[in-house]
């Protein structure tokens, strides 16, 4: 995005484009064709809204006659977006396509004038909603997740310019983030100085140079389990870097879910477990994860950065949450997530 243009502005835009897309004359032209005659039979449009907060990108939810397209709006200066739509094709044919058991999300198009990317939807439910109660489904969708993982990482593909483990580790913008945090609560000053001590030592053991294809933001939300495939999408960064980052993103965002829905985590270890065996297993090389213990004390002290920013002392679910971010750092320096 234009740095000139405030979050209402984008937001103003992508708005504008939804609303021109919505249109029927639009959806019949542009989008239809992309439907066989057998899929669609003269059936009405149903769109939906699932993404319009001004942070750089919308998404359009499209049915008709039970499919489903989905279409993402990126600002149309933005020289990445038609690249997203080249990367899908080609990871489509490096063995990520159809036929295959692990996949991803179909590009049907991209349209220029518009900023719009067009994917086919994913089959299944998201690994995601099994965290609502359903542990076994959750535990079953962990092991799933770790072989499309593996997978993508034991993939020759390299698209994109390699992020450095310096880049990757993202660094900056957790100090960027504990200097707003600071201002509002400066008594977390104590706890963060001590995490990051930490992770200076850490620092000292991390491996440089491990580079695989990488998902970008890999989590439970993206990845779906259809009865013959499984197909994540939300590949836009994805590029090659340290492998271990998408395994810890993926972990954490999983446990802390499940921490919010079922106020323990204790849930999420067997899936934890579970899935870093199979990744272990799928990729055949222990010193992918070299670098996992540093990638997950950064992820906690962000994710703990983040909920400082209001300070709720004293609220149960505000205290739950601290506390998680506590011991998750401490398992971390015991070695509870080694492999």
């Amino acid at each position: 995005m234009p740095q000139t243009m405030t979050s209402t502005e984008i937001k103003q835009e992508l708005g504008r484009r939804i609303e021109v897309v919505n249109r029927p004359e639009f959806l019949d032209s542009r989008i239809r064709p992309h439907f066989s005659d057998a899929e669609v039979n003269g059936g009405s449009w149903k769109t939906r809204v699932l993404q319009l907060d001004g942070t750089g990108a919308a998404t359009l939810e499209l049915s008709i006659d039970g499919h489903k397209v989905f279409a993402k709006f990126y600002h149309p200066d933005d020289e990445n977006a038609p690249l997203i739509y080249e990367k899908l094709k080609a990871l489509r044919a490096a063995g990520f396509g159809p036929g295959e058991r692990y996949q991803v999300v179909e590009p049907l198009d991209f349209i220029p004038e518009y900023g719009m990317l067009l994917t086919r939807g994913a089959d299944g439910p998201a690994v995601s909603d099994s965290i609502e109660g359903d542990w076994d489904a959750l535990l079953s969708g962990a092991v799933e997740s770790a072989r499309w993982l593996g997978k993508l990482h034991s993939s020759p593909v390299r698209i994109g310019p390699p992020r450095s483990l310096a880049a990757s580790s993202e660094l900056l913008s957790v100090a960027r983030r504990l200097a707003k945090v600071m201002t509002r609560s400066p008594g977390h000053l104590g706890t963060a100085d001590g995490m990051i001590r930490e992770m200076e030592r850490m620092a000292e053991e991390t491996v440089d140079g491990i580079l695989v294809q990488g998902h970008g933001q890999y989590r439970p939300i993206h990845v779906f389990l259809g009865g013959s495939s499984v197909t994540v999408i939300d590949m836009d960064r994805s590029r090659p870097y340290d492998p271990a980052y998408d395994v810890v993103e993926f972990l954490v965002r999983m446990r802390k879910s499940v921490l919010k829905y079922a106020g323990s985590v204790e849930p999420a270890n067997a899936p934890t477990d579970a899935f870093l065996e199979t990744y272990i297993s799928a990729v055949q090389d222990r010193s992918y994860l070299s670098n996992l213990s540093f990638h997950w004390a950064r992820f906690i002290l962000h994710g703990l950065n983040g909920e400082m920013k209001d300070d709720m002392s004293g609220d149960p679910e505000f205290d739950r949450i601290i506390a998680f971010h506590h011991s998750e750092f401490e398992n971390v320096l015991e070695g509870r997530f080694g492999v």
